[in-house]
């Protein structure tokens, strides 16, 4: 009977084992799906996963593939290694001679003047050019950060327009099919007066409907070629695959920067934060710096030696003394009007031509902010008229003129107009919108800062 217990203790034993064993494989199973559904998440966006290309989606892509940024970060590299050589010493030259040899028998031990010479010597450059080197390509380094943020900026523009444009490419063609619908409607209509027994219509107007038809297949055309060229100009900065997805058909409605500038003094305090206008500080601290280190050439230089000489014994056995030389050779920059002053003020003339640059370039921003902003304010009322009176207006006079036409009122080429212009006040509406987002993005690029 004990055994009997023993083996069944065993056995429950074993079964307690196995079912903590199937509870920690279904946690493990539960852990291992969870971490799936992260690194899913986390993964990018593939092309087949998104059903159009946003304005966002766009730009993310080309900032992230653009390969420039690896450029300039590699020059950055370049000038960091290159600033830890420019502040060393240059190498130490080695000298080994064999002096006074004569040449009647070639012995070493003939004449006391005969030597092997061995020696070192070290060259130091003029004042504080080596420090000054190595500050300057430091500094050089310092352009590259606010380069490549105002080159995001300037790729997030360039981008922004050629979406824009291939959006209102495609939104054109939608707008045009929606409407080919009612010109298709009015030919029928005018084909059925025309052969109606009454004659209630004219041969002219039913030509008149199937040329604006016609008229309507060239228009889309066009706009097709202009959207295959927008696209065409995105693919130098967006992956081939995805160029083939539909531009989102939403344009995202941005409000203008809150920014306001009156004034060049508050525009040139504002702008200190520009990446442009912080590159071209660093670009005056190195004309500063090259000023400093044409200054050394004021200044000598001078390189410090020591010569072993090493003597054979006389022919008679006597010992002859070896020799050691000490030098220091140093140049003296006496005639510096031809050389060295016409050099400095080379140096002050570009330092003093960067500071100039440097308000050109604020000056420019500032005017590219004002033109934008006046053309916001002119876009904002456009728009607004558009949408609050004209657009409305045009929708009644198109159905009014083609009741008055239906009921034998009216004319058809009074009809043809108002579609017509009911149509070109849609278009016109989206170019409203796609410019003012084009303005929008001009603004968030010039009111861009580093934050460096």
């Amino acid at each position: 009977m004990v055994a009997i217990k023993s083996v069944y203790s065993v056995l429950n034993e074993g079964i307690v084992v196995l079912k903590n064993l199937e509870s920690n494989l279904l946690r493990l199973r539960q852990i291992a799906a969870f971490s799936l559904l992260l690194l899913v998440i986390a993964l990018p966006v593939s092309s087949q996963e998104l059903q159009n290309l946003t304005l966002e989606n766009a730009i993310d892509l080309a900032v992230e593939g653009d390969d420039w940024l690896i450029v300039s970060q590699q020059e950055e590299n370049a000038l960091l290694e290159q600033a830890i050589a420019s502040g060393e010493l240059p190498d130490p030259k080695m000298v080994v001679g064999l002096p006074n040899m004569p040449l009647d028998t070639l012995n070493f031990n003939q004449e006391p003047m005969t030597q092997f010479r061995l020696g070192v010597s070290q060259s130091f450059p003029r004042g504080d050019s080596l420090k000054l080197q190595r500050r300057r390509d430091l500094q050089q380094s310092e352009v590259n950060p606010f380069q490549r943020d105002d080159r995001k900026a300037a790729v997030s523009l360039e981008v922004s327009r050629l979406w824009l444009d291939g959006y209102l490419a495609e939104q054109s063609i939608t707008l045009i099919n929606n409407d080919r619908v009612l010109f298709e409607q009015l030919v029928d209509i005018t084909n059925a007066r025309y052969t109606s027994a009454a004659g209630l219509a004219r041969q002219q107007d039913l030509v008149r409907a199937e040329v604006e038809l016609v008229r309507l297949d060239d228009r889309l055309a066009m706009l097709r070629q202009l959207q295959d060229r927008s696209k065409q100009r995105l693919a130098e900065w967006l992956p081939y695959e995805y160029l083939s997805l539909p531009l989102s058909p939403e344009l995202l409605q941005r409000p203008p920067p809150s920014t306001e500038l009156s004034g060049l003094a508050q525009a040139s305090e504002y702008f200190l934060n520009h990446p442009k206008v912080r590159a071209q500080d660093k670009r005056i601290e190195i004309s500063q710096t090259q000023i400093e280190i044409t200054e050394q050439s004021f200044k000598p230089s001078y390189s410090v030696g020591v010569n072993y000489g090493y003597r054979g014994n006389a022919p008679g056995g006597i010992d002859r003394a070896d020799f050691i030389s000490l030098d220091v050779s140093f140049d003296l920059p006496l005639f510096t009007e031809k050389r060295q002053k016409p050099r400095l003020r080379a140096s002050q003339y570009r330092a003093s031509a960067r500071q100039t640059e440097r308000m050109l370039l604020i000056k420019d921003l500032f005017a590219n902010y004002q033109q934008a902003m006046a053309q916001l304010v002119v876009l904002d009322e456009r728009r607004a008229l558009f949408n609050d009176t004209l657009l409305s207006q045009l929708s009644d006079l198109t159905q009014a003129t083609l009741s008055s036409y239906t009921a034998d009122e009216g004319d058809f080429e009074e009809v043809m107009r108002a579609y017509i212009a009911e149509l070109n006040a849609k278009i016109e509406l989206l170019q409203i919108e796609v410019e003012r987002s084009k303005i929008i993005s001009q603004l968030d690029y010039l009111l861009t800062t580093s934050a460096l």
